[in-house]
């Protein structure tokens, strides 16, 4: 285990970065039919559908730094949004779809052509409306105190290979994991039956998900993608040879929660040659309470979650681990924890309530006398304590019988 001391120390050094994905809608609830208003953004990019955009900030050394970031990308958006009578939808699921046309797939000219095309086979591979759940991911960065004071007590001669096998073990480490926060994050248990069927747009439909893009038929591969943690070469090479079979058509087609990712262009060969700069966590709902779209005492608990992860972590996951661990992000999406049963490694069956109680405990143990991170923990606790202080429920009692009209008026 790291010394505990240390890691502590640094429990705010960790950069962030937030990507959030929103659809544009109409001021009536329906999926806007204009332009993307901002073609040469960076900031402000499309997603998969021209009505489809992505809020992307800089780097910040705070999770409120990175929040106000977004919190004014948002506002930029909106400003914009506000001359065609259109908003930033507040869900992560989305408003009336009267059909496939409603979702353009995104325009792209000349050199760019080829973005436009992987998309065409996106959309015929997973189907157009499973592109319109949105939420947003979080890209974080380990303290470079944390991992430099961490290199000093390790038998490792190379910085920037005990960096990469530092975040290796963090993602195997969140695999194992990170279901917790498809539990203690979730919130979009509801949506308009236009997403299951056209003739059932108006109608509110309760889903059996605390999270639809996160449960079994949400946002993952046809297939389940078993990746290498030996190294980052093992790592890259066991993610190329489902781009080798065509399995996958690029790296960003692999719809896993947990990505590592290099600084720059998403490329296995710039992750080999530079090596890990940030973790990618994908599995986080956008919350309609917070005007960001999420709270940032969920951001922090996330940074407590990867240093926890980092500190304590040393098993190694099997295929049939991964497998597990892939099942049990799923189990974690269902909205009622108490029926929905847990795989533990040890072939253990526990309720996804208790056993996020079990991991809560763990990283509280941890963080003794860090009176922050016991605040952070406390509240996540609640969340489990207190079935009301869920998301999901939450959305369900403000939103539940009319999801589109009462989201209308929350942005209102």
């Amino acid at each position: 285990m790291l010394n505990q001391q240390l890691s502590t120390k640094h429990i705010t050094g960790g950069t962030f970065g937030l990507e959030r994905e929103t659809l544009r809608v109409t001021a009536e609830g329906y999926l806007s039919h204009t332009l993307h208003p901002f073609p040469d953004d960076e900031h402000i990019v499309k997603d998969f559908c021209e009505n489809q955009a992505e809020i992307n900030t800089g780097v910040h050394d705070t999770a409120q730094g990175v929040l106000k970031e977004l919190q004014e990308q948002s506002d930029r958006l909106n400003n914009e949004l506000k001359k065609h009578r259109e908003i930033i939808w507040l869900y992560s699921n989305p408003p009336y779809i009267l059909s496939e046309d409603d979702i353009p797939i995104a325009l792209y000219e000349g050199d760019q052509q080829g973005k436009h095309s992987y998309r065409l086979y996106l959309a015929e591979k997973y189907g157009k409306y499973k592109m319109t759940l949105s939420g947003i991911h979080v890209n974080y960065s380990l303290s470079e105190q944390l991992l430099s004071s961490a290199f000093s007590q390790s038998d490792l001669n190379d910085y920037t290979e005990y960096k990469n096998a530092a975040y290796l073990r963090l993602a195997e480490g969140m695999t194992e994991y990170g279901w917790i926060l498809n539990l203690l994050l979730s919130a979009s248990p509801i949506c308009d039956g236009s997403f299951f069927n056209p003739r059932r747009t108006g109608e509110t439909v309760i889903t059996d998900y605390a999270s639809l893009r996160c449960g079994m038929n949400g946002y993952w591969n046809d297939f389940t993608p078993i990746l290498q943690y030996d190294s980052i070469l093992a790592y890259a090479e066991s993610i190329q040879k489902y781009l080798d079979s065509g399995a996958l058509a690029g790296v960003g087609e692999l719809y896993y929660p947990i990505r590592l990712k290099p600084k720059g262009a998403n490329r296995l060969n710039n992750l080999v040659q530079n090596g890990v700069n940030h973790i990618e966590l994908r599995n986080i709902d956008i919350n309609p309470f917070s005007e960001t779209g999420m709270d940032v005492r969920d951001l922090e608990f996330i940074e407590l979650l990867c240093i926890w992860i980092f500190a304590v972590y040393r098993d190694r996951l099997t295929e049939a681990d991964q497998l597990r661990s892939v099942e049990n992000f799923k189990t974690a999406a269902l909205f009622d924890i108490d029926s929905a049963i847990l795989l533990t490694r040890n072939e253990q069956q526990v309720s996804v309530r208790e056993a996020g109680l079990r991991v809560l405990s763990r990283m509280t143990d941890y963080y003794i006398g860090n009176e922050k991170a016991l605040d952070l923990l406390s509240y996540q606790q609640n969340k489990l304590q207190t079935p009301d202080a869920r998301y999901a429920v939450q959305v369900i009692d403000a939103f539940g019988d009319k999801y589109v009209r009462s989201g209308l008026t929350l942005f209102r």
